[in-house]
C-alpha cells in the first residue's frame, strides 16, 4: 500500500529535482519516488558495507541487508576494493546459506 509523505527541500535539491524531470521526461511525483528509491538503495548499499567492515555481518547476510544477489555484491565490493577479514567459518557458513536459498 502507498504512503503519501511530504517534505521540504531547498532550492539545490528542487533544481536537481527538476533537472531529473526534463532529463527522465517523468511528472515530479514520479522523479521523487524513483529517486527516494535509488536513494534508499544506496544506503542500504552502503550499510551493508559497514556491517561487514565492522565484522558485524557475513558476506551472505551483508549482500541480503544490500537486497542484491550474493555475486553482485562479491561485485560491488570488488570495485569498492573492500578488503574483509575471512575466517574460513564465515566461508563455509555462506556458502551453506547460498546452497539453502538455492534448494
Amino acid at each position: 500500500m502507498s504512503k503519501i509523505l511530504s517534505t521540504r527541500v531547498g532550492r539545490e535539491t528542487e533544481e536537481e529535482l527538476r533537472s531529473y524531470m526534463r532529463a527522465e521526461k517523468v511528472d515530479k511525483a514520479t522523479a521523487m519516488r524513483k529517486l527516494l528509491e535509488l536513494g534508499v538503495q544506496g544506503w542500504r548499499r552502503e550499510m551493508a558495507v559497514r556491517l561487514l567492515r565492522e565484522g558485524k555481518a557475513t558476506v551472505w547476510r551483508a549482500a541480503t541487508v544490500a537486497g542484491v544477489p550474493l555475486w553482485d555484491f562479491i561485485s560491488l565490493l570488488d570495485e569498492r576494493k573492500v578488503i574483509l577479514p575471512i575466517r574460513g567459518s564465515d566461508v563455509i557458513d555462506d556458502v551453506r546459506a547460498a546452497m539453502k536459498g538455492k534448494s
